[in-house]
């Protein structure tokens, strides 16, 4: 089972609390035997687990062991030994607290994403459950099992918080600050207040009303009709303009490309109507914005050829599809770049069809049902139909499947008679690829699987098939884990 906590059990159980006469001087037992807790230590050598040699690794030198055997043979598994918490080995537990007198520092023992691990080691097969213990294998040299390689190395890892390079992040052993944090240093801009504290992390702080010298600089006004106090603009302000239409066209334009300290503001009146578009740069010059938008297209199957069709009037002319109803290449998907501006159409063969010189209103785009829409920046749509073969190719990806005769796609048995899936499927750790292939009659459905040699084992999902009414129905079975599947799929 995946990974529970529960309070540690030994072989030895006490009966009653442990104590010593009042006037007595001696201890109930040292801490530096202790299971996790809190313990002393003199150097920092003294929190690395060392291995020497082979067989059950019980070094005098380990002051804080865990219970480990190193492999003597290939063929051997190395193994770690926790006890029946989960969270312990030897004298070593998640959280505890070791101060070491050559730092004057106290450090806390963690391993991050443990529990993931853990379930990863199990999954794999790599736990074996006892009354008081658990152990964990790595399989041997010739088959190793990686789920419980990796727990294995989570607890042979010994680095410690700023030795050697190794920060916070990435140490087994953290420096614990207990509730001593103390910023150390910090930024302020625009109104937000980026502080660095001893950890080495950062916290935000926002809501600063910013001042009257922030981040503008004062601009005054000159040329035509100046006010006889200067316009200032600072932080918060905000400057209004109003003004009537005028029959040739009026407005405002502000441009400051040419002279990035200067701001140029003109009324537009060059003979053209309320909305129209030109506009007076800083420069002198009347400017038209040109750029056009695509609206809609075609494909002609017969032909080969798209129509897109441009916002100006325009048609831009795409040729070279394979064309006919039995051809073997078909398109498989598309994309759009919006910073290039091409147009991208994946065919089975594994050879792109690109297209250029769009306009930049075109952001990206979706393929559904023989249909190609095209998202433009303002909010419209456009499509493309036509692309009859793609009815025949479908796309599934479905994530976190755990449920044993979970439906993942369906075919129409009263048009098409066979049907290729082409998948390939994981739980994170175990990966196979294969393809399924179908046919069907009204009353019988004969399939089989065609699969690579497993990455890891997927001995816990297999495939199945069965007619429901006019549907042959593609299911999961699920002997243990969640599974991520993805399936491209040709039905004929």
């Amino acid at each position: 089972m995946s990974f529970i906590y529960k309070n540690p059990l030994s072989t030895d159980i006490v009966n009653g609390t442990l104590s010593v006469i009042r006037t007595d001087t001696k201890g109930t037992t040292f801490s530096a035997g202790l299971v996790g807790g809190y313990t002393e230590v003199w150097a920092l050598s003294d929190l690395i687990f060392t291995i020497i040699g082979t067989g059950n690794i019980r070094e005098e030198a380990n002051r804080i062991p865990i219970e480990y055997y190193q492999r003597l043979a290939p063929f051997q598994s190395n193994i770690i030994t926790l006890n029946n918490d989960l969270i312990s080995s030897g004298r070593r537990r998640l959280g505890q607290l070791v101060y070491v007198h050559e730092t004057d520092t106290v450090y806390q023992y963690v391993i991050n994403n443990y529990e993931t691990l853990y379930d990863d080691a199990f999954a794999g097969g790599a736990v074996e459950t006892g009354d008081t213990t658990t152990t964990i294998s790595s399989g041997t040299q010739f088959a190793p099992n990686v789920g419980g390689t990796n727990f294995i190395n989570a607890w042979l890892d010994s680095s410690i918080e700023g030795v050697s390079g190794v920060t916070r992040a990435n140490a087994r052993w953290k420096i614990f600050y207990g509730t001593d944090i103390t910023v150390t240093g910090g930024t302020y801009s625009n109104g937000t207040a980026v502080f660095t504290n001893s950890t080495g992390g950062t916290f935000n702080v926002t809501g600063f009303t910013t001042g009257g010298t922030g981040s503008y600089t004062g601009w005054t006004a000159s040329g035509d009709n100046v006010p006889t106090t200067p316009i200032e603009v600072v932080d918060g302000f905000t400057l209004n303009f109003t003004g009537y239409q005028e029959p040739g066209g009026a407005g405002i334009a502000t441009d400051a490309a040419i002279n990035p300290d200067e701001m140029t503001i003109a009324l537009i009146n060059n003979g053209g109507g309320a909305n129209d578009k030109t506009f007076y740069r800083g420069d002198g010059q009347w400017q038209q914005p040109t750029d056009t938008e695509l609206t809609g297209g075609t494909y002609n199957n017969s032909s080969g050829t798209v129509e897109l069709k441009n916002s100006d009037g325009s048609v831009v002319t795409l040729t070279g599809f394979t064309t006919g109803t039995t051809e073997d290449t078909y398109v498989t998907g598309m994309s759009y770049n919006q910073i290039t501006k091409t147009l991208t159409l994946g065919l089975n063969d594994g050879v792109d069809f690109n297209a250029g010189t769009f306009a930049a209103e075109v952001t990206g785009g979706t393929y559904s049902g023989g249909s190609i829409t095209l998202n433009n920046n303002d909010g419209t749509t456009s499509q493309i139909t036509g692309l009859e073969i793609l009815t025949h190719i479908g796309l599934v990806n479905d994530s976190n499947v755990s449920v044993s005769g979970t439906t993942i796609d369906s075919v129409d048995t009263t048009t098409y008679r066979a049907v290729f899936f082409d998948y390939v499927i994981d739980d994170g750790t175990n990966y196979r690829a294969g393809t399924i292939q179908a046919v069907w009659s009204s009353t019988d459905i004969d399939f089989n699987d065609f699969s690579t040699v497993d990455i890891g084992t997927t001995n816990n999902f297999s495939w199945g098939m069965e007619l429901n009414g006019n549907d042959a129905l593609l299911k999961a079975n699920i002997l243990g884990g969640t599974w991520n599947i993805r399936i491209i799929k040709h039905i004929i």
